[in-house]
């Protein structure tokens, strides 16, 4: 009768164990905190809010990361290790992360890229349907200066003393000489085409740039539809454009990962 009950104890002893990998919480002075991978520094205790996230820490300061949902879908274990950078008592963890004049940010996915410059720092994250298109081949961001400013994204470009970057690889950025103007296809564009999206088509409507597909001019005015199936038409001197719904057509891996990313959005 004893090795039963020993045995049935044992069972609910097991099954009470808390799982290593779970959530848990943990209090410091009053301050209580729940999530995963808890640390505290002694003051304060911080957990991470996913089982991807995690916490280290840093010059005396507890600091966690987690990463986006969809780069989480989309990456799973090959997920690359983040890093944390700390300045002057500033501590902040992610990708790429660069530091200026006491400052210190991070990037919040692999591809994305931050770089300081006159006592600021601007970081960039390709847009989720960037990396739905991609995988985990999304090419990696640039970051360009002219002395003054400094922008983050992709062909970045230099002209007229300023400085802009494309949100996504297929953008385009165009200079009238007073300002540069960046063109990006549309997000349900990228969903339906991919990486076999056609080159957008730019051209000067009232000398200054305009970017797009099926682009029609009347007189000096010139409008162009947002996506390959869009057409323009003119009507007496104005040029009218209309783009199909392209969610029809788009991959539903594409946007169920946009619409992961959409519901992280604050």
């Amino acid at each position: 009768m004893l090795a039963p009950l020993i045995s049935v104890m044992t069972l609910v002893l097991l099954s009470a164990a808390p799982d290593a990998n779970g959530p848990t919480c943990r209090a410091v002075d009053g301050h209580v905190a729940c999530g995963y991978q808890c640390k505290s520094d002694g003051q304060r205790v911080r957990c991470a809010q996913t089982p991807q996230g995690t916490c280290k820490v840093i010059d005396g300061q507890a600091v966690c990361f987690d990463p986006p949902a969809h780069i989480v879908r989309l990456y799973g274990a090959a997920l690359p290790e983040p890093e944390c950078k700390t300045i002057d008592g500033q501590v902040a963890c992610g990708y790429q992360c660069a530091t200026q004049f006491g400052k210190v940010k991070c990037a919040s996915t692999p591809a994305g890229m931050c770089a300081g410059r006159n006592d600021d720092i601007v970081c960039f994250d390709p847009p989720p349907e960037v990396y739905a298109v991609y995988g985990q081949e999304t090419p990696k961001a640039e970051c360009r200066g002219n002395g003054t400013e400094l922008a983050c994204g992709y062909k970045c470009v230099l002209g007229a003393g300023k400085v802009a970057c494309n949100k996504t690889p297929l953008g385009v950025c165009k200079s009238d000489g007073l300002r540069i103007t960046c063109f990006d296809p549309p997000t349900q564009a990228f969903c339906s085409w991919g990486k076999a999206l056609p080159p957008l088509q730019c051209q000067l409507s009232e000398n200054q740039p305009v970017c797009g597909y099926g682009c029609t001019k009347a007189y000096s005015k010139v409008s162009c539809a947002a996506t390959p199936k869009g057409i323009c038409k003119v009507f007496d001197t104005e040029v009218v454009c209309f783009d199909p719904p392209a969610t029809q057509d788009a991959d539903p891996a594409c946007l169920s990962l946009v619409g992961l990313a959409t519901m992280e959005s604050p």
